[in-house]
């Protein structure tokens, strides 16, 4: 079926209410032993719908990660008439960052997206309800890319490859209406870190005016603009989507750079009417002089090679006295920004390090540190500033982490940086959150290769199989008659015992600007890790951090 034949799912008619308890459990049928239906969550829409026996209540709503549901909620729940909750998730990509931001509005705000096909699957899946096709696209208000590592953003070009999937569950198309970035680009060059970055890899570079050493002057606000063969493959990717994405949407995406004091209109301005305002914190550019014309123009300076030392953190101010290193310098100019909902704060440090978290830890008053919500720069590397993290005084710590092959194996997150980050809490409580470890896995008795179940399923009837297919010819009853596997002459066709990973490890949080909600997926009712507590100022304006007993929950 063509996607553009799907008909969109329709909006909830009105009345609309949202859910204000944490967790509502609704089941298939109004019986108490009925299986579950799903879960409505803190701030999610529900209609209540007529034809519920007495002591139940029969709703619509969204069932999570699927479409529209209907169910039966036992007893009563709180709902409020108008959305207040920003929602917040940091979705395992693996070796990587993706993040999405929901207003109360419904604005959506995508912050990186790893670099596989598992940030894309995440949207697809998370936004199955609104029934996006090549003429309905979801509106994205601002795609914001930290900097230009690939595990950062190569896997926001595969949402746009995701448009051929031929499952609705696996494809989403999105309408991008902002790209914000840091300016700085990858060419094809090789990194080399024994000596000065090759100057194909970042472009121009010029002598700093007000310091020693030198900055990149080649900053690009339409890399669009930019040929493609200046670029390397993930870059070149992302150009093309892009360009997909605009001609979709028949006028020009607004591209950006983003750095701290930066001039001109709040690129956020479109998050102000609903009370949310962002900071950039970084990166923080420099003059320079260009190096053909000798003009004072902005930069980027290089970082440098940290030292060989437990107690990179401990350093005082800038620890960069090694050599000038490339990847340390593409890191170091993360963008870092602080967005502020009523008392609640996030900051987000992309991959920033020691150096430059010093600098922003100088450049930046001790106040605009503070957040309640942290996002751990690096991937929890041991590579940070302790003082700039005593002064952000968190209450939640989330780590993006994870090892999926041995070549993106780094040890994350570092030990040092999770005891600094039990350091550094605001409070008597603190919570550090980790992807990796918010996942959890199923063991399976027999698991097959899919290279080995396609091979005998063609040695069959020789024909290509879909996935669905497979799975459906392919039964365990099937492979445990020894005799078929004979008969085939394919001997390689054994079980082996697997863990496969049930649930991807995401960290939620929902707020209303002072209650804020975290917790983490599970597959049962009831076993999330969730924790709640309110933010509020005392008469100093001090900021005062008080946890709940325990979350809400109705419906069991």
């Amino acid at each position: 079926m063509n996607n553009n034949d799907i008909t969109p799912i329709k909006k909830i008619p009105m009345p609309q209410k949202f859910i204000d308890d944490d967790f509502v459990r609704v089941r298939t049928a109004p019986e108490a032993k009925a299986p579950d239906a799903g879960t409505a969550f803190y701030g999610d829409p529900v209609e209540i719908l007529d034809g519920a026996p007495a002591g139940w209540t029969k709703i619509k709503f969204i069932n999570q990660y699927r479409e529209w549901g209907e169910g039966f909620v036992k007893g009563r729940f709180a709902t409020q008439d108008t959305s207040t909750v920003l929602k917040f998730s940091m979705v395992d990509v693996q070796q990587g960052d993706g993040m999405v931001f929901e207003t109360p509005e419904g604005k959506i705000i995508l912050i990186d997206g790893g670099d596989n096909k598992l940030f894309a699957r995440h949207l697809a899946r998370r936004f199955l309800y609104k029934g996006t096709t090549d003429t309905h696209r979801l509106d994205v208000e601002a795609i914001i890319v930290t900097h230009g590592d690939a595990d950062h953003f190569e896997g926001l070009s595969m949402i746009k490859e995701s448009e051929k999937e031929t499952e609705k569950a696996k494809s989403i198309f999105i309408n991008p209406q902002r790209v914000f970035h840091n300016g700085l680009l990858k060419g094809p060059g090789k990194v080399d870190e024994k000596k000065v970055p090759d100057r194909d890899l970042f472009g121009q570079v010029g002598k700093l005016k007000h310091q020693e050493g030198e900055g990149i002057v080649d900053l690009y606000d339409d890399f669009l603009q930019v040929p493609p063969a200046k670029l390397n493959r993930p870059f070149r990717a992302w150009q093309k989507a892009l360009h997909h994405w605009q001609r979709k949407r028949g006028q020009p995406i607004e591209l950006r750079r983003l750095h701290h004091n930066m001039p001109g209109p709040d690129p956020f301005a479109f998050l102000q009417p609903e009370g949310i305002t962002v900071e950039v914190q970084g990166p923080f550019q420099v003059p320079a002089f260009h190096p053909e014309t000798l003009a004072e123009v902005p930069a980027l300076p290089f970082f440098h090679e940290p030292p060989k030392s437990a107690e990179i953190s401990l350093f005082s101010g800038n620890a960069g006295s090694g050599s000038v290193s490339a990847s340390h310098t593409i890191n170091g100019h993360s963008v870092a920004l602080r967005l502020t909902y009523g008392n609640v704060r996030f900051l987000l440090t992309g991959d920033m390090n020691q150096e430059s978290m010093a600098l922003a830890a100088h450049r930046i008053p001790d106040a605009d540190h503070e957040a309640e919500i942290l996002k751990a720069p690096h991937h929890g590397s041991h590579d940070f500033d302790l003082g700039a993290l005593q002064k952000v005084r968190p209450v939640v710590a989330m780590i993006s982490s994870g090892d999926e092959s041995l070549l993106a194996e780094h040890i994350h997150p570092r030990a040092t940086l999770v005891s600094a980050l039990g350091q550094v809490m605001g409070g008597n409580i603190g919570l550090v959150f980790s992807t990796e470890l918010t996942a959890f896995f199923t063991y399976q008795e027999d698991a097959f290769r899919k290279e080995d179940i396609l091979q005998y399923l063609k040695l069959q009837g020789d024909r290509s199989y879909t996935t669905a297919e497979m799975i459906a010819a392919f039964t365990k009853e099937k492979v445990k008659k020894r005799k078929n596997v004979k008969k085939d002459g394919f001997a390689k066709l054994e079980p082996f015992p697997a863990f496969e990973r049930y649930n991807f490890g995401i960290i939620h949080i929902r707020t209303n600007g002072e209650r804020v909600l975290v917790f983490t997926n599970s597959a049962e009712f009831g076993t999330y890790e969730a924790y709640a507590f309110r933010v509020t100022r005392d008469g100093n304006g001090e900021r005062v951090v008080e946890f709940e007993k325990d979350v809400r929950t109705s419906g069991r």
